[in-house]
């Protein structure tokens, strides 16, 4: 998996901070844009959260070019209705040999006769799609005798508030693998140059948590820090999460599901 952030909106903070204080200010939007100062835009941009105003963060998009993914993880992607997509067509276009190298889950790859059986069967997919284009077959027809696990790539354009509920629903402990690497290497990137927005976004136990509660908290006051071993900051308010863990054992949770994928997320990102 690669992911990279490609284009985005430039002063996205300012953007959402000021596009919130428009819905309450007489002020002209070029003179709250001029006049606000840093202390303010956080204020601001923590005012969505809290009375759970998020119109401000569509006006902020984002682009990201990803590759070395899986069918899987692209079906599940593009449910994301609020969004813009252009994948790599198996129609118009031969599969390369690098694009049938497949993905592979670890589950599968760290069990030898599992590994075995699986690449058997993809190498025998590969050799019959290799044979009925070269029979004269088009593309689009001789594709249907690929496995979902052939490499893809895809370019992602969404906006601020579905990214918040992408992450919110892939980066959780309960979201397939893959998926949940790549939704934690958008946050990732997104995190690097809107510290401000992106500080607030996780699982979505995060933002359930920000719904019941008087002021926001970030990732980092739910979990101590994902990297860290340090206590929550803060009491959970939550019961429990939408998936039904406990509220003490929430951030437990949220570790254990960034950390199994952490290594692909760093590398994807780096």
């Amino acid at each position: 998996m690669r992911v990279r952030l490609v284009a985005f909106t430039g002063e996205c903070e300012r953007l959402v901070a000021v596009a919130s204080k428009q819905t309450l200010s007489k002020k002209p939007f070029e003179e709250s844009w001029e006049s606000m100062d840093e202390e303010e835009v956080e204020t601001w941009i923590r005012e969505t959260l809290r009375r759970g105003h998020l119109s401000p963060w569509e006006h902020c998009v984002y682009t990201f070019y990803v590759e070395d993914v899986s069918r899987v993880l692209t079906h599940q992607l593009v449910r994301h209705r609020l969004a813009s997509y252009s994948q790599y067509s198996q129609r118009y276009k031969r599969m390369p040999k690098g694009m049938m190298e497949p993905v592979v889950p670890p589950r599968i790859g760290q069990r030898e006769k599992a590994l075995e059986t699986y690449m058997n069967a993809l190498r025998g997919a590969e050799e019959a799609y290799n044979k009925l284009v070269e029979m004269g077959i088009p593309p689009e027809d001789a594709r249907y005798i690929l496995p979902q696990a052939v490499k893809t790539k895809i370019v992602v354009t969404m906006n601020a508030r579905e990214l918040l509920h992408f992450i919110g629903l892939r980066a959780c402990t309960k979201a397939q693998w893959e998926i949940r690497a790549l939704a934690w290497a958008i946050w990732r990137l997104l995190y690097r140059v809107h510290p401000r927005l992106w500080k607030w976004a996780g699982p979505r136990c995060i933002l359930f948590e920000n719904h019941v509660r008087s002021n926001p908290v970030t990732l980092d006051d739910m979990t101590g820090g994902l990297d860290s071993g340090d206590k929550p900051q803060v009491e959970i308010v939550q019961e429990r999460c939408p998936e039904t863990v406990p509220a003490p054992s929430i951030p437990t949770c949220i570790k254990a599901g960034y950390r199994e994928v952490r290594e692909l997320v760093e590398k994807a990102t780096s």
